[in-house]
């Protein structure tokens, strides 16, 4: 008989979810939810034949494992986390962007799907409420800071906010003792967000509150953006230092849903995409018209996306950060604004068939984060391409948002552990600035191996997984893009490129 088949039969499967006891006392706080990643883990340094039956990964990140196969250390999951963390989509962009529309249009379609809503309705036309109660769910919030205009709002964790997710979970589990089993009482929650709001309080609010960490996670920002006046919106006169909310809104998002496309003409489209583009270079664009046709724009593209899952950007790391996201248009309409044909092939604005804008892409930057060349510019990561295309001419609108993107890079050695962290520390000292920063990092540990780490944060909220081996096969790279307000594009670069070790 071998070693494997002495092995008694485990109660659990890789890939079940569980809770282990990682605290003292009693309680739900003794208790942490997390994924079996492993059976009969062991570490070289433990004796020839301690073995330890499971190997878990908990929703917070840690690594542990559990010392015995019994209900007294590792317990089957069940309820509300069993199928892990709720999804919190949150829904933002400037004031009559179609966010309503949207939001309506996730709660009509037919996806099976429970939804809370908590709904931001100071200064906007509130949902129907008739609709978001045959939900099931409704909890409004209100606006405890008004003037986002009057200084650095990145250290404020929401305390309405978290107060309104208890209200949900807590009816939730309530009503998960009245459901069959296999029922789910609530799948996710949907934040719309007022036109004016920083989503950055809201990002933090669930890295930063052990109780909306434990039951929630961001699955994504997406921002609807009003191709008619976006430009309007981006360029009006602000006060000297003041945000600018257009522009933050961009840089937060993971989605884009390119509204009324319909409403402008390829030049005018071309302009609003090349604006988005100075802002947030690596976010894809989805061009629709929803207040016409909603049910054009997949539920895919903005539902259960795990933006900032660790795990699922670790399963990206072959896309170049330096390029672009993709542009698709996914309305089919009269023919305008779907993209940018006949405007030169180094315009990124995509195709009129909504295939990706691979050329575009590619000759935009030139090399990761080159400047645009323009002497009247100011960012640092534009994507203009060989001399903006030629059906447009000259693109006209302000280069002074202060709010841009680029990548920081390092290739062909490991980035030293210590100096990393100490960039890192420093990086973090400028977070009122800071508004979203992700990549994928090949780190030389103190004990001198290669691990693959990714990094994903939101202002000074930094989390990063602790990776497992770089592999032997793939080119040595690591890669953080950053985007934010004012942020020194060379100090950054320059000293990220000085961390080899």
């Amino acid at each position: 008989m071998t070693e494997a088949e002495a092995l008694p039969e485990l109660r659990f499967e890789v890939g079940c979810r569980v809770q282990c006891r990682t605290g003292a006392g009693e309680g739900v706080d003794a208790w942490s939810p997390g994924t079996v990643v492993k059976q009969w883990y062991r570490e070289s340094h433990w004796p020839k034949k301690r073995t330890a039956p499971y190997q878990i990964k908990l929703d917070d990140g840690r690594l542990i494992f559990a010392p015995l196969d019994s209900d007294k250390v590792i317990q089957a999951l069940t309820g509300l986390l069993a199928d892990g963390k709720l999804a919190v989509t949150v829904l933002t962009g400037f004031l009559g962007a179609g966010k309503t529309t949207l939001l309506n249009y996730i709660l009509k379609a037919k996806h099976g799907m429970k939804y809370a809503i908590i709904e931001n309705e100071v200064g906007a036309v509130g949902v129907d409420n008739i609709l978001i109660e045959s939900s099931g769910y409704k909890q409004d919030t209100q606006e405890s800071i008004t003037l986002l205009d009057n200084g650095c709002l990145c250290c404020t964790v929401r305390g309405d906010l978290v107060e309104a997710i208890r209200k949900i979970v807590d009816t939730a589990r309530e009503k998960e003792k009245t459901l069959a089993e296999g029922e789910r009482a609530l799948d996710g929650i949907l934040i719309e967000t007022t036109g004016l709001a920083d989503p950055g309080p809201i990002c933090k609010t669930f890295y930063g509150d052990p109780f909306c960490s434990t039951y929630c996670k961001i699955d994504g920002v997406i921002t609807v953006v009003d191709a008619a006046h976006f430009i309007e919106q981006l360029t009006r006169e602000r006060t000297e230092g003041a945000v600018n909310e257009s522009a933050q809104q961009v840089a937060f998002a993971d989605k884009i849903l390119l509204n009324k496309v319909d409403a402008v003409n390829k030049e005018k489209l071309a302009t609003v995409m090349e604006a988005i583009r100075s802002v947030n270079s690596f976010v894809p664009v989805t061009h629709c018209s929803l207040g016409k046709s909603p049910d054009a724009v997949p539920l895919d593209l903005l539902l259960s996306i795990d933006a900032f899952d660790l795990s699922k950007m670790l399963e990206g790391a072959d896309i170049d950060l330096s390029v672009c996201g993709a542009v698709t248009a996914a309305e089919s309409g009269d023919g305008h604004g779907h993209g940018a044909e006949g405007h030169g092939e180094g315009h990124v604005g995509g195709h009129s068939d909504g295939h990706e804008c691979t050329d575009a892409c590619d000759h935009g930057h030139g090399a990761p984060g080159h400047d645009c060349g323009d002497d009247d510019c100011d960012h640092e990561s534009h994507s203009h391409g060989h001399g903006h295309g030629h059906g447009h001419g000259s693109v006209k609108f302000r280069h002074d948002l202060d709010v841009g993107s680029f990548v920081c890079e390092l290739l062909d050695q490991p980035i030293d552990e210590a100096k990393f962290r100490q960039w890192l520390h420093e990086l973090l000292d400028k977070s009122e600035n800071l508004y979203r920063y992700k990549g994928i990092i090949a780190m030389k540990t103190c004990h001198g191996q290669i691990v693959r780490r990714v990094l994903q944060g939101v202002h000074d909220m930094a989390d990063m997984d602790e990776g497992a081996e770089w592999p032997e096969s793939t080119p040595i790279k690591s890669q953080v893009v950053l985007i934010g307000r004012k942020l020194d594009k060379k100090q950054w670069t320059e000293a990220f490129a000085t961390l080899g070790a």
